[in-house]
C-alpha cells in the first residue's frame, strides 16, 4: 500500500509551474529533504496548498522536477492535524521526527552507509524516538532549533548567537552517550590497528620483492588482538570517541533533519561564528562534505536567502548550561521536586476555597452495563498477561468509561481516545460501538504498534491510529475520552472537546503534577478566579493521597473533587451539562472521579 506525506506550501500548482518555486515553512522543507535523501519505496509528497500566516516565514526552494511533484487543494479526514502528516492505511504519523523515522524504515540507502552502526536510526532504531514532550534531544532538533531559524529569518541583524546553537555546541563537546559505547570504542581501536597491521603487512611484502627474502609468517591479527582491548573501568570521557556526528562517532537521522536548519543558519551568518562555534562548523563541514547527502545539498544550494549584519566583534554569547542534550532540562516540570507536603500548607490552602466551590458527586452507576464473557480477547483484560487481581480492576475502570461513552455517544460519531496507550479502552468503545469511529491517539510508537496488532487480529474496520502529540490534533470530532491521562494531559483534552464542542469522559490523575503552561492557566474557571496558584497546586498534591491503606484518603477524596469541579465549572461556563460522579466500585483505582460533559449543541443528556 502506498503512503502518502502532505506537507504545506504557500504556493498554487500554477504558481508553482511557472517558476518552479516552491514557498514552504521550514518542516516542509526538512521533512522534503528527508525524503530526498531517504528516497523511501511505496511513500510519496503531496504539497497542500494553505494561505501564508503573515507570521510564518517561509523558504523558497527550487523543485525543477514538476511531474514529480504533487499538489491538492484538500486533504482526507484523517490528515486532521499539523503538517507534515503520514497518513498509511488506517495509521496517521504527525509530528517532524515521528514522519522522518518513518520514512528512514522505508529508505533505499547507498551501500557506502551501510557501514554506519544499525544504519541512521541508531541502536534498536531508537533515534528520535520518543515523542518531545519527554525527549530533550527530540524537542530540540523538532522545536527549539526549528523556533530559533524561525526567528532569526525574520531579523535582518544579529546582536547575540542564538542560544539554541550554544547549546549544540555544548552537546557536542560532551562526552559521547550512545548504547555499548565500549564495544564501539573496541570496534573503533580494532578497526585502526588493524588497518595499521596491515598496512605494515603490505610493506613487507614490498620488502619480499626488492629483497627476494622470504619473511617470517605469523598471524598478524591475532598478534594485536591485545592492543585493541579496553577496560570497562576506563571513564567514558577517556574512550577517545568524539562527536564526529549529531549523536556521536555515526550517522543518524538527527544529522540529516539538523541539516537543513544549519545549511539556511550558517548561510545566514557566514563564517562569522566560527570562532564561537567551532565544534558546530566542524560537524557541518563533516555532514556537508558526506557524498550520501549530496542529493540534499542539491536542494538546498536553490534556496533563495539572504545574509544577516554580524559584527563579530560586538556579537555577545549567552550563558547555557553546559550539558549534553541527552541530559534532563533543569527547566523542565518535575513533580518530585514539587514538595506540597506539609500538612499546615494544605490545611491554609483548604481553609481558603469558598462554600460552593465543589461540585456535588453524583451517584450514576456505570459499572454493570457489559457482559465481559462476549467481549473478544483483543478488548478484553482477561486475554493479557495481567494479574487477576489487577486484570479485575482494568475490567472494572474500562466498564465504567466505556458505558458513559455509550450514554452521550450516537451512531456516526467520531470518537477520540486520548492518550489512549495500546488502545484498552478505544477498542473496547469501538467493539461496543460499531457504527461509530473510534481514533486512537498517542504518542509512542510501540503502544500504537499493539493496538493495531490486537485491533487487525479482530478484524474492527472503525478504528484510525494516531501517533501524535495531543497538541499536533487539530480535528473535529465529537466525544473526547481520558483515562488516567496523567496531569496536565487531562486538561489539554479538555480544552480540545470545548473548542470542539465535543462530549467528554475524563478520569483525571496525577493532580499533584499539574503545573501552568503557555497553554494552560490555573485555576480554570472564574468561580475559582480567587484562589491562588501556589493554593491551588497544594490542593492538587493533596489530592494525589488516596492510594489504598493512607490515613489521609478521605481528604484526597475531597481535594480530586475540588479539583475536578474547577474543571466542570469551565465547562459549564461553555455551556456544557455536566456531572462528577465516581467510578464503581471505588476499589478499582484510587483515581476514581467520572467528568462527564455535554455540550449544549448535543441532544443527548447525560
Amino acid at each position: 500500500m502506498d503512503h502518502v506525506v502532505y506537507l504545506e506550501t504557500y504556493v498554487n500548482y500554477e504558481e508553482y509551474k511557472t517558476s518552479c518555486l516552491l514557498r514552504i515553512p521550514l518542516e516542509s522543507l526538512i521533512t522534503y529533504c528527508v525524503y530526498k535523501f531517504c528516497n523511501p519505496e511505496n511513500i510519496h509528497i503531496v504539497f497542500v496548498h494553505v494561505s501564508k500566516d503573515p507570521e510564518k516565514c517561509d523558504i523558497a526552494v527550487k523543485v525543477p522536477d514538476i511531474d514529480a511533484v504533487n499538489f491538492t487543494e484538500n486533504v482526507v479526514w484523517q490528515a486532521s492535524c499539523i503538517l507534515p502528516v503520514l497518513i498509511n492505511g488506517d495509521t496517521v504519523i504527525t509530528g517532524l521526527c515521528a514522519v522522518a523515522r518513518h520514512m528512514a524504515l522505508y529508505r533505499s540507502l547507498p551501500p557506502s552507509l551501510l557501514e554506519h552502526v544499525d544504519g541512521i536510526l541508531g541502536f534498536r532504531s531508537g533515534c528520535l524516538q520518543a515523542p518531545n514532550e519527554v525527549s530533550i534531544w527530540t524537542k530540540f532538533c523538532e522545536v527549539d532549533l526549528v523556533k530559533t531559524l524561525k526567528e532569526t529569518l525574520t531579523t535582518n541583524t544579529l546582536q547575540e548567537v542564538p542560544i539554541n546553537l550554544v547549546r549544540f555546541e555544548n552537546h557536542l563537546r560532551k562526552p559521547v552517550s550512545v548504547h555499548n559505547v565500549y564495544k564501539i570504542a573496541r570496534d573503533m581501536k580494532k578497526k585502526e590497528v588493524l588497518k595499521s597491521e596491515k598496512a605494515k603487512q603490505q610493506e613487507e611484502r614490498k620488502e619480499k620483492v626488492k629483497t627476494d627474502r622470504v619473511p617470517k609468517v605469523r598471524n598478524w591479527k591475532s598478534s594485536v588482538s591485545k592492543k585493541f582491548a579496553i577496560d570497562s573501568s576506563v571513564k567514558i570521557q577517556d574512550l577517545d570517541i568524539t562527536h564526529q556526528f549529531a549523536e556521536g562517532p555515526f550517522l543518524t537521522l538527527a544529522d540529516i533533519i539538523l541539516l537543513p536548519l544549519y545549511f539556511i543558519m550558517l548561510k545566514l551568518v557566514g563564517d562569522k561564528l566560527e570562532s564561537k562555534l567551532p565544534l558546530t562548523f566542524k560537524w557541518f563541514k563533516n555532514v556537508q562534505g558526506l557524498p550520501e547527502l549530496s542529493t540534499i545539498i542539491g536542494v538546498l544550494s536553490t534556496l533563495e536567502q539572504k545574509e544577516l549584519i554580524v559584527d563579530n566583534c560586538s556579537i555577545t554569547i549567552p550563558v547555557a548550561e553546559d550539558v549534553s542534550l541527552y541530559k534532563r532540562d533543569p527547566k523542565r516540570h518535575n513533580p518530585k521536586k514539587r514538595q506540597f507536603t506539609k500538612a499546615v500548607d494544605i490545611e491554609n490552602a483548604l481553609s481558603s476555597l469558598v462554600d460552593g466551590m465543589q461540585v456535588d458527586v453524583d451517584s450514576k452507576d456505570f459499572s454493570n452495563g457489559i457482559d465481559w464473557s462476549k467481549i473478544p480477547d483483543g478488548a478484553n483484560p482477561s486475554a493479557g498477561h495481567l494479574p487477576d487481581e489487577r486484570m479485575v480492576r482494568k475490567a472494572q475502570q474500562l466498564e465504567n468509561l466505556a458505558s458513559a461513552v455509550q450514554s452521550i455517544s450516537k451512531d456516526g460519531d467520531l470518537i477520540v481516545d486520548f492518550c489512549s496507550g495500546s488502545g484498552h479502552l478505544g477498542i473496547l468503545i469501538a467493539h461496543l460501538m460499531p457504527k461509530c469511529t473510534v481514533i486512537l491517539l498517542e504518542n509512542k510508537e510501540q503502544s500504537l504498534l499493539r493496538a493495531r496488532k490486537r485491533v487487525h487480529d479482530m478484524g474492527l474496520k472503525n478504528v484510525y491510529f494516531f501517533q501524535c502529540n495531543l497538541d499536533f490534533f487539530i480535528g473535529k470530532f465529537d466525544v473526547g475520552v481520558g483515562l488516567h491521562a496523567c496531569g496536565i494531559a487531562s486538561d489539554l483534552i479538555l480544552d480540545k472537546c470545548l473548542q470542539c464542542n465535543a462530549n467528554f469522559v475524563l478520569c483525571p490523575c496525577c493532580y499533584g503534577s499539574l503545573h501552568a503552561t503557555d497553554r494552560l492557566v490555573y485555576p480554570k474557571s472564574k468561580a475559582f478566579s480567587s484562589v491562588t496558584l501556589e493554593q491551588y497546586l497544594t490542593v492538587g498534591h493533596a489530592a494525589d493521597q488516596t492510594h489504598e491503606g493512607c490515613p489521609l484518603t478521605a481528604r484526597g477524596d475531597w481535594c480530586m473533587a475540588v479539583m475536578d469541579s474547577d474543571r466542570l465549572r469551565l465547562a459549564k461556563e461553555y455551556g456544557y451539562e455536566v456531572s462528577l460522579s465516581r467510578l464503581t466500585p471505588l476499589s478499582c483505582t484510587p483515581k476514581n472521579n467520572l467528568l462527564i460533559g455535554v455540550s449544549s449543541k448535543n441532544k443527548i443528556k447525560v
